[in-house]
């Protein structure tokens, strides 16, 4: 970087005025050199890219910039703190690691406070009112299925999240996948020059206490950058869920079932991540990567049902003790290269993934029957699954002079899946017996081949972005148990395109469009069934078809302050989790379906303000339109979501944040459910010179987050509540060290390139 004249302009005099005030030195403390004023006095200004935070380690989330120049002035530090939300045009980032509330809870509890998104009762995810979501970790796909990467979320410490990524319109370079748009979660990676490192702590109170703690390393010197991280959770919850169905006979009503259900869910889990970076020169940079998660839950849960007339007389009254034991252990090994060109921003990269995952559960279901002379009923279950993950990514990029950028990429993905359930009954001779009617063992292969190209140019006035990707995808489910095979072989394309206009200084507005699918997981297509208790089950679907959505957005962005947002999208063939039963054996069960139409049109409004220079207020209003069409189905509401969220700086390094969250009533599928509402509230204090944070966090004070959902269709009338264990109160500990220094010389090609390798992390 070039040294600033002070005789040039005022810009240099400027900054280096602010350098004195952040360091609060008087000037006529100054070195001469850096009086405003003194003609011909040059000071060498740069950017130390291997120190990106404060030298004594200021708190997370701030951002640094060492000026050097005469020795007398040593290092002088402006720190500036990242928003907690960043909104812009068709993406939102929610830096985590600055948030009050994030320490102690896991990624999807992170999720369900960041704007747009919601959580259902299951895990599964929407964004602004519509499902699909595609959830990236450090930009990969999972390749989970929606049960695994709940859990997997579950198991995440959020304190591991440095931001969420929110993508409702992502360009072709991105996975077709997830018509709603992309959730990326970007883990914590150290940039910092020397031996840094931290270890942190938390405990928790809820219903039952949750506890976990953790520490990463990382060396950075010359070439070689190595980090590792390892974390421990153990979390105890305890979850209310409230059943009534209404069974009929010649379509009037006859019996009805209440069901009570009370479960305990513990969940361990083990989080680490290893690798090493190593820069070979210039413009080469290699690296290698190892992380994953193992883990345990289970849930042990008591459900009294009772069957009676549906005017009167009780018959059957059955309590049902069910056990679930799960294990799972997930490890990830990624290979990446980059290679920089000659010219800034032209460059290459590869990657090269491997993921192996194992899923164990072992499950026990024992029912009594009271009044029927001690009579019993007993099930046991093993669901072994297995799946590996191969993957590889080339991206290249190049400028097209000073307003142009081309880009392209293949990816090739192949996933393979052994589930293999086997189902025993107990028999009054007191033999296990196979239960033939809910044994399946099934296995899954997908190959996706994709390619992309994405174009984008400032015109006079606009500017364009257009981009096709074209994804050719290749399914086969067998059930080898019924000697059963599905195959899906087609070719799609990706067709993505957003215009965005300046209308002046402080305006501008974008016009994006995308064409986005989903495929169904192989969960939803195995067909075996899964019991919760002798009258309620879920299976598989194994001729489901890939949904797609289009999707058209309209935003006006006023100083990146206030976001105004239309949106619209529609679904064919959309897939939905539909209820129903058979009256006959009163039985409820669950299977994913495709519906014939899903449509979705609102508008939203986020605004990020600083209303006083110590209050920062981050708020987000979602109006929608939700409508569900099919044969004997139409279930359409207008629903509206608000999240506000208030940091507030306290004196002597305190800070706090108070939350609020507000769903109306909304519908999926043929199910609405009532509104909602949560608020919580978190304080931080920074100690050790900023080394070290406290944090106490109290979420969902008022425990008002229940799901009460009503399904009333097709011939199945359900009233459901659950009552999750949502009411946390949480203390935390982190602790920051390690040695940073500065590098004598100025910021080179290869440590430019250092901080931009994608180490996982």
């Amino acid at each position: 970087m070039k040294p600033c004249n002070l005789t040039t302009g005022a810009v240099c005099a400027l900054m280096l005025i602010s350098l004195a005030t952040a360091a609060q030195m008087p000037t006529d403390t100054l070195p001469k050199a850096v009086r405003p004023g003194q003609p011909d006095t040059t000071f060498p200004v740069q950017r130390v890219k291997d120190t990106i935070v404060p030298k004594e380690a200021a708190d997370a989330g701030d951002t640094a910039i060492i000026m050097k120049g005469s020795s007398d002035l040593g290092g002088v530090v402006i720190t500036s703190r990242k928003p907690l939300v960043q909104v812009k045009a068709g993406r939102t980032i929610v830096n985590v690691e600055n948030s009050v509330m994030a320490e102690g809870s896991n990624a999807l509890e992170i999720l369900e406070r960041s704007p747009g998104v919601n959580v259902d009762k299951d895990g599964n995810i929407s964004l602004k009112g519509k499902p699909g979501v595609t959830v990236m970790l450090n930009g990969k796909l999972t390749y989970l299925s929606e049960r695994e990467l709940s859990q997997l979320l579950k198991g995440t410490p959020s304190g591991n999240i440095a931001r969420i990524e929110i993508m409702t319109a992502p360009s072709a370079k991105y996975d077709a996948a997830g018509n709603s748009g992309i959730i990326n979660i970007v883990m914590k990676k150290q940039n910092k020059a020397g031996l840094n490192g931290s270890v942190n702590g938390n405990y928790g109170v809820t219903r039952k206490s949750r506890a976990g703690g953790g520490a990463s390393l990382n060396y950075r010197a010359g070439k070689i950058n190595v980090y590792g991280s390892y974390d421990y959770w153990n979390r105890g919850e305890i979850e209310y869920l409230d059943f009534e169905r209404k069974f009929y006979e010649n379509n009037i009503p006859d019996r009805v079932s209440v069901q009570q259900t009370a479960t305990d869910e513990p969940l361990s889990t083990h989080t680490f991540k290893a690798g090493i970076d190593y820069t070979l020169n210039e413009k080469n940079t290699i690296g290698l990567l190892m992380n994953g998660s193992a883990g345990t839950y289970s849930n042990i849960s008591r459900t009294d049902n009772l069957l009676s007339r549906y005017h009167g007389g009780i018959l059957t009254h059955t309590v049902s003790e069910s056990e679930n034991h799960e294990r799972w252990g997930n490890y990830n090994y990624n290979l990446n290269f980059l290679h920089r060109f000659d010219t800034k921003g032209h460059e290459l990269s590869a990657d090269l993934d491997y993921s192996g995952n194992t899923f164990r559960s072992n499950q026990f279901l024992h029912t009594l029957f009271l009044g029927h002379n001690g009579l019993t009923s007993q099930r046991k279950g093993r669901i072994p699954s297995n799946t590996d993950v191969y993957v590889f990514k080339t991206d290249y990029a190049r400028p097209l002079g000073e307003k142009a950028k081309l880009e392209a990429g293949l990816k090739g993905s192949f996933v393979n899946s052994d589930n293999n359930l086997a189902y025993d009954t107990l028999q009054a001779n007191g033999h296990w017996v196979k239960d033939l009617s809910a044994t399946n063992h099934f296995r899954y292969k997908e190959v996706i081949s994709a390619a992309y190209l994405n174009f984008r140019k400032e015109f006079t006035g606009f500017t364009l972005q257009a981009g096709l990707r074209g994804e050719h995808t290749f399914t086969e489910g067998r059930q080898i148990t019924i000697d059963s095979l599905v195959k899906r072989n087609y070719f799609q394309l990706f067709p993505s395109l957003s215009l965005e206009k300046p209308l002046d200084d402080n305006n501008k507005l974008q016009l994006a469009y995308s064409r986005r699918v989903s495929r169904p997981g192989y969960e939803e297509l195995n067909p075996f069934r899964v019991f919760r208790d002798p009258y309620l089950y879920f299976e598989g679907n194994p001729f489901l078809q890939p949904e797609l959505t289009h999707t058209v957005e309209l935003s006006h962005d006023y100083k990146s302050m206030l976001v105004t947002t239309l949106n619209y999208s529609s679904t064919s063939d959309v897939m939905n989790w539909m209820t129903g039963q058979v009256d006959s054996i009163n039985t409820t069960y669950e299977r994913p379906v495709n519906l014939r139409r899903f449509t979705s049109y609102g508008i939203s409004l986020s605004a990020t303000l600083e209303p006083l220079p110590w209050w920062a207020f981050n708020g987000f209003v979602n109006v929608f339109h939700n409508a569900y069409k099919d044969e004997g189905l139409d279930n359409s509401i207008t629903a509206w979501t608000i999240y506000l969220q208030n940091t507030i700086k306290l004196p002597a390094d305190f800070s706090a944040e108070l939350n609020g969250y507000y769903e109306s009533a909304s519908n999926y599928g043929s199910a609405v459910s009532r509104p909602y509402h949560t608020i919580s509230l978190g304080i931080q204090k920074l100690l050790l010179n900023k080394k070290a944070t406290v944090k106490l966090a109290f979420s969902d004070i008022f425990r008002t987050k229940n799901y009460n959902q009503r399904i009333n269709s097709n011939g199945v009338d359900m009233k459901m509540l659950i009552r999750p264990d949502s009411r946390v109160l949480n203390l935390s500990v982190t602790y920051r060290f390690g040695k940073h220094f500065e590098s004598r010389e100025r910021s080179s090609g290869s440590e430019d390139l250092r901080g931009r390798v994608r180490s996982g992390g």
